[in-house]
């Protein structure tokens, strides 16, 4: 039986009129949340029912909220409990007054004609209109889509809707074969066929971000640092728009070969190597499980398998007669076989080899659970 897909459609709203009062349910919702969780925290609560029993009165008659809201603060609490606690972090989590408010379909929000939506807050149920493209009404309104939980969301001044959907994902078809795809810097990706994701202008771009950013915290006046928060998120938003592209042409190319697609899995990879210092700053900055998360969720929409492979001497061993060895790996872009003299690009063999893997084990869709924003 097919599992479910996800995806999360960010939605603008009109609330100018409506800011007081929404103000007021963020900051009394984060703040029982906050509080939920350190009751939660300091008497050992993980379980859903034995917290909701606990807190449920008390945070109604505290914070004053609706009893749907009431339930959601717990919710939104206990999972974060849950989330440090199997991080084994010794800190109990905390939420700003300008976190997220999670909403429950009909129970919190609801949809209504002429593109509105009703929200439900410490003072009862208020109206606005949404702020939609052609895009985002097509999907709200996309038959094979239910909507489940949203998160009100507030960012720089500017209410934001984040509604969750989910559908039954498509079946999966992979007679073709595999498509290896090596990751890296050099190279953003390089597949089994050869294509080449080149990184070179990504580096460029990232340099320059580095520059603005150090020739701004030098400077140290109030305009740089006004100039500074303008740009803050504009190399983050240049790094998701690659992503996206490269994971985008990937999925694209494995469903019209009905290939499955692998992937290095690189957990860990920080931790795992060393490198100089000046290299330090390109290793650790770009997002290659942002990267390998928008690969998932492509894969997942557009019914194509995802397998994690260990990445281990693939870039040292020859795909043509199996011989591994350091040497082999002459630098960075050059591999050269030391025993039969096959010569290709490093990331191509790379590419080739996690391809062979893959193959040789069993297909396991990659365990990564993640939402598309649009």
């Amino acid at each position: 039986m097919n599992k479910n897909i996800t995806r999360t459609i960010c939605i603008k709203l009109d609330l100018a009129t409506h800011d007081p009062v929404l103000t007021a349910t963020m900051k009394a919702f984060n703040s029982a949340a906050a509080w939920i969780a350190r009751v939660c925290w300091d008497e050992g609560i993980t379980n859903t029912n034995t917290a909701h029993h606990r807190v449920y009165g008390e945070t109604r008659e505290r914070f004053g909220l609706a009893a749907q809201l009431a339930v959601n603060a717990r919710a939104k609490a206990v999972e974060a409990v849950k989330s440090v606690k199997a991080k084994k972090r010794e800190t109990c989590p905390v939420f700003g007054p300008r976190g997220s408010v999670r909403m429950d379909n009909h129970h919190s929000y609801s949809f209504k004609p002429l593109d509105h939506v009703s929200l439900l807050t410490m003072e009862g149920r208020i109206t606005c209109r949404m702020i939609l493209g052609a895009r985002q009404h097509a999907m709200l309104t996309d038959p094979a889509w239910e909507s489940g939980t949203a998160d009100l969301v507030w960012r720089r001044g500017v209410y934001y809707l984040h509604v969750t959907q989910s559908r039954v994902a498509p079946d999966v078809d992979d007679t073709g074969g595999v498509i290896g795809v090596d990751l890296g810097i050099v190279n953003v990706a390089v597949d089994s066929d050869g294509q080449i994701f080149t990184g070179e202008q990504v580096r460029k771009v990232r340099a320059r971000y580095k520059r603005q950013r150090e020739e701004l915290q030098k400077v140290g006046t109030k305009s740089a640092k006004r100039k500074a928060k303008r740009k803050s998120g504009t190399e983050a938003r240049f790094q998701s728009d690659v992503n996206h592209c490269i994971s985008k042409t990937l999925v694209a190319k494995a469903v019209a070969s009905c290939k499955a697609l692998a992937l290095e899995d690189l957990t860990g990879i920080r931790e795992r190597l060393t490198v100089r210092h000046e290299q330090r700053y390109e290793r650790h900055s770009w997002a290659f499980y942002q990267l390998r998360t928008y690969i998932a969720y492509k894969s997942a929409h557009a019914g194509v398998r995802v397998t994690l492979v260990d990445p281990r001497n693939t870039s040292r061993t020859c795909p043509e007669c199996g011989h591994c060895a350091k040497a082999n790996r002459r630098t960075q872009s050059e591999f050269l076989c030391q025993q039969c003299g096959y010569t290709a690009l490093a990331d191509f063999v790379g590419a080739r080899n996690i391809q062979t893997v893959a193959v040789n084990q069993p297909m396991v869709a990659a365990p990564v659970s993640v939402c598309r924003k649009s």
